[in-house]
């Protein structure tokens, strides 16, 4: 049976070529621009669970240009908070207010993003466990967690090690949505040639965003993450209070 190549099928693949470009640049902005694809062009229900899998095929080729520069140390204790964060996410994601949830993300980012001074040394003993755990339940629950993405900048890693670590922890975490998420019941058999072309898009997108993010210096680098991020929680925020008056 061949794929319906329909106006859906090549927005979803086409946001996931630009999603990609954008993470292998700057490791942040994909996941708005698939959000706000599948949002326009998908049943809402269906939104979240397939937000997950065009995510992974863009963080899976990050890991694989970006491998050598991947901090282990703090992967590993990510995933594994995130195993828990998505069994119990992909439970409830559909009970909870999203208008509170979005609006607290928001605050979150912002304050952790611009925040001056500050340099990020939790004191407790596996702060990694805790942050993919809050950052995996919570983009379980709303696709976007945020909170890895703004206290990666605090750790001292440069350019590539944030692209790098940031997409090996994010490819954990996508594996663990997607299986809770067919766990409790989501059918994916009707996205799956649509999932699979947006993937192989992905590796183009994700070379061409390398390409390109070697001509960024750090601190362009690091501004434009942050003007990213923050375009991001602005429009969680906004999108929070709209739901919270209608």
């Amino acid at each position: 049976m061949h794929p319906v190549i329909d106006s859906t099928f090549i927005a979803i693949v086409a946001g996931s070529f630009a999603a990609s470009v954008a993470n292998a640049m700057f490791s942040a902005g994909g996941a708005l621009i698939v959000l706000a694809v599948t949002s326009t062009v998908l049943p809402i229900q269906a939104i979240v669970p397939i937000h997950s899998t065009l995510l992974i095929g863009s963080t899976a080729t990050r890991v694989v240009f970006f491998w050598q520069f991947i901090d282990w140390k703090i992967v590993g204790p990510f995933i594994l908070g995130s195993l828990f964060g998505a069994l119990i996410g992909a439970r409830i994601y559909v009970e909870l207010p999203e208008a509170i949830i979005a609006t607290a993300i928001a605050v979150l980012m912002l304050v952790a993003l611009w925040l001056p001074g500050v340099n990020w040394r939790p004191r407790i003993r596996h702060p990694w466990v805790i942050v993919g755990f809050i950052h995996t339940f919570i983009s379980t629950l709303f696709a976007y967690g945020a909170l890895l993405h703004s206290v990666i900048l605090h750790t001292g890693l440069g350019r590539r090690q944030i692209v790098g670590t940031m997409a090996g922890a994010l490819t954990g975490m996508g594996v663990f949505k997607i299986v809770g998420y067919a766990y409790y019941g989501f059918d994916y058999g009707p996205y799956l040639a649509m999932i699979g072309a947006a993937i192989l898009m992905s590796f183009a997108g994700t070379a061409i965003g390398k390409w390109l993010g070697e001509s960024l210096s750090e601190s362009r680098f690091r501004l434009a993450y942050r003007i990213l991020v923050t375009l991001t929680a602005l429009r969680l925020m906004y999108t929070g209070l709209m739901q919270g008056v209608s």
